[in-house]
C-alpha cells in the first residue's frame, strides 16, 4: 500500500467509526497488528482507541504513520468484535487534547491528562519500552521519568524524539501501575 492510500484509509475509518489492523511490517513481525478504532489521525501520527484480545476498549496508541504498511477494514471476525463491544455499551472515544502535531506534542498532551504513558523505540530496541511520565523536554530530546513493574520510580531516562515509534496510554497495564503507585 502507498503512503496516500494508508493515509486514505486512515481518515475514512476515522470519519465512519470503522475498526482497523494496522501492520507495520517494518518494526514488527507480519502477523502482527494494532486493533482499534481511528479516533484521530494526520500525515505524521494515528490515534487508536485499542480493542484488546477480551474484545473490551483498553487505552490508546499512537502509532507513526510512516511506519503503517497495511490498514484493513474488513477484516474476519470484525462484524461479531463490533457487535461484542456495541452489546456490551463499549464506544471508541476520542481522549481528551491529545495533539498530533508533532512528537513533543504528543507526549506532552498526553503526560498533562494521563498519569503514565508508554514509550516505544522499536528501531531502536523492539523489545523494550518505557513507562514513566515526563520529566523535561529539549529541542530534539526528553527525559522520562521512569516507573518500574513494582510501581516504584526509578531514574530517568533521556530519549530523543525521533526514535519515538509508538506511545500508548491510558490502557489497563499503566493505569493499575498508577494507581498502585498513588498517582492520579
Amino acid at each position: 500500500m502507498s503512503k496516500e492510500e494508508i493515509l486514505k484509509k486512515v481518515l475514512t475509518a476515522k470519519r465512519y467509526r470503522k475498526m482497523v489492523l494496522c501492520y507495520r511490517k517494518c518494526l514488527e513481525e507480519d502477523d502482527c497488528y494494532d486493533r482499534g478504532y481511528v479516533v484521530d489521525a494526520n500525515e505524521q501520527y494515528v490515534l487508536l482507541h485499542i480493542v484488546d484480545d477480551r474484545i473490551e476498549l483498553d487505552g490508546y496508541v499512537v502509532l507513526r504513520t510512516e511506519d503503517i504498511t497495511e490498514v484493513l477494514c474488513d477484516f474476519e471476525n470484525y462484524k461479531f468484535i463490533e457487535k461484542a463491544l456495541a452489546i456490551r455499551r463499549m464506544e471508541p472515544e476520542r481522549p481528551t487534547l491529545v495533539d498530533l502535531s508533532n512528537m513533543e506534542a504528543v507526549l506532552r498532551s498526553i503526560d498533562e491528562y494521563f498519569p503514565l504513558l508508554v514509550v516505544h523505540r522499536e528501531e531502536v530496541n523492539g523489545d523494550e519500552c518505557w513507562i514513566g511520565s515526563l520529566d523535561s523536554v529539549a529541542d530534539k530530546t526528553f527525559t522520562l521519568r521512569a516507573m518500574d513493574p513494582d510501581a516504584k520510580w526509578g531514574g530517568p531516562k533521556r530519549i530523543r524524539f525521533d526514535e519515538v515509534t509508538r506511545v500508548e496510554f491510558d490502557g489497563g497495564y499503566e493505569t493499575a501501575l498508577a494507581q498502585v503507585a498513588g498517582i492520579h
